[in-house]
């Protein structure tokens, strides 16, 4: 037993952009199973209760209560309920440029399933918005491709979340110091301060963040400085003086001419229209702060 919203191919002002093909929730059902060779459709599914099987891109695999399943286009999707203990499922089959593009940009190929993955709040919103779209069709587009977004960037950071905890990240001395330098760009730091973070000594960490980056971890800290202040001069009108005092840089005087050290142009040069730069990155073996 199903529960079904359909519509058809052209009810959408823009379907090639994104369209709903068919939604709805499936009741335990020990018999049910879909098969469908090189499909047209993302197919995304909750499980609400019980159990299921799926083979998808090659894979088998056993979704149950609280996972989801996303299965792309162009694969061949085969899947049913555990006969022993059906699943409840809520679900939606899109397609479209933006589905192409969204699933690409967030990393999901070659990942189907995604356990305990609590989203049911979005799918329930996505079906309801379904069963209202008679006469709201341009409603339906637009919010229904923001939940769509929303579910697949849920499941991008979930992936992550979910590595992590399987693959957690070896200690990297390097990269926490780096870390810790871009959330101090409007401050000033010490290399003993900053090595002693991350339990090693200023030379210790002067090698391996050098080893690590290319780059000693004050010249990495002075270019990330300089290139927020390039933001700010291609982007606002504060004054070169604050931008200087923001940046914790012992005056205008001395902002001015390191920035033309290292740019090739003054402050006002750059902000006066030679901005079509990139942000650079330099090098020093200045001390660390002031």
């Amino acid at each position: 037993m199903e529960h079904i919203v359909s519509f058809l191919s052209d009810y959408l002002p823009r379907e090639k952009h994104f369209l709903v093909e068919i939604a709805g929730i499936t009741y335990p059902d020990k018999n049910y199973r879909i098969c469908r060779d090189d499909s047209t459709v993302y197919c995304l599914e909750y499980i609400i209760s019980g159990k299921g099987w799926v083979h998808c891109g090659g894979e088998t695999f056993y979704p149950q209560e609280g996972d989801v399943y996303l299965l792309p286009v162009h694969t061949n999707q085969e899947y049913g309920a555990d006969p022993q203990q059906p699943f409840q499922k809520i679900w939606m089959n899109v397609r479209g440029s933006l589905c192409d593009r969204l699933y690409a940009e967030y990393g999901l190929k070659g990942i189907y399933h995604f356990r305990n993955c609590p989203l049911y709040p979005l799918f329930r919103e996505f079906l309801t918005l379904c069963e209202q779209a008679k006469g709201r069709e341009e409603s339906l587009e637009r919010r229904g491709s923001l939940l769509f977004h929303e579910i697949l960037q849920s499941l991008s950071d979930y992936n992550k979340k979910e590595r992590q905890s399987v693959y957690p990240e070896r200690k990297n001395p390097a990269e926490k110091a780096r870390k810790q330098l871009d959330g101090l760009v409007f401050d000033t730091i010490h290399i003993g301060d900053l090595a002693r973070g991350v339990g090693l000594s200023p030379s210790q960490l002067t090698r391996v963040f050098q080893k690590e980056y290319g780059i000693t971890p004050y010249a990495y800290f002075l270019s990330r400085k300089l290139a927020l202040a390039q933001n700010l001069l291609r982007n606002s009108s504060l004054p070169i003086r604050e931008i200087a005092d923001r940046l914790k840089f012992t005056d205008e005087h001395y902002f001015s001419a390191l920035f033309r050290q290292k740019t090739g142009m003054s402050p006002g040069a750059y902000r006066k229209g030679k901005n079509g730069q990139e942000d650079v990155f330099i090098g020093s073996e200045e001390k660390m702060g002031e």
